[in-house]
């Protein structure tokens, strides 16, 4: 049986898959450039349910709650109109409870504000084309600096 890992045509290296959801994050920052980051983290996610490769670059962008659910709704929707206009669009196979959009093969899911989380966010799914790294190296969550 042949694994996920021998079917990735054209593999990523990790410092490539980090590079990938890093210059997604930095685009969508240039674009929305009054973002407020709270915080932000980088790790490297399996693409199946072994945590086996092939592995992806993973990223989660924080940003401060809105005053209520419909300002969140409405601030989301203006920055998707924005993105859209940067070049951004929608991924009709891609399910989530949030909103999606892709650019350059990396998937932004921008999540509904909930009552559980003190911040709202934006999480950026890189390809799964990294062959490289192992189970051992995958879920280090790295803190990143973004601007």
């Amino acid at each position: 049986m042949q694994s996920d890992a021998d079917r990735v045509s054209n593999p990523l290296t990790p410092e490539q898959s980090r590079t990938q959801v890093m210059d997604a994050a930095h685009d969508i920052l240039g674009t929305l450039n009054n973002l407020q980051v709270v915080e932000a983290f980088f790790w490297r996610g399996s693409c199946n349910d072994q945590g086996d490769p092939p592995f992806r670059g993973e990223m989660r962008i924080a940003y401060p709650p809105a005053a209520s659910f419909a300002e969140s709704e409405s601030q989301i929707a203006q920055m998707v109109d924005q993105l859209r206009h940067a070049g951004w669009g929608s991924d009709p196979d891609f399910h989530s409870h949030g909103t999606v959009l892709t650019k350059g093969n990396v998937v932004a899911i921008f999540g509904p504000q909930n009552v559980s989380t003190p911040n709202r966010d934006i999480q950026l799914l890189g390809e799964c084309r990294d062959v490289t790294t192992t189970k051992d190296q995958s879920g280090k969550t790295e803190r990143v600096t973004l601007p």
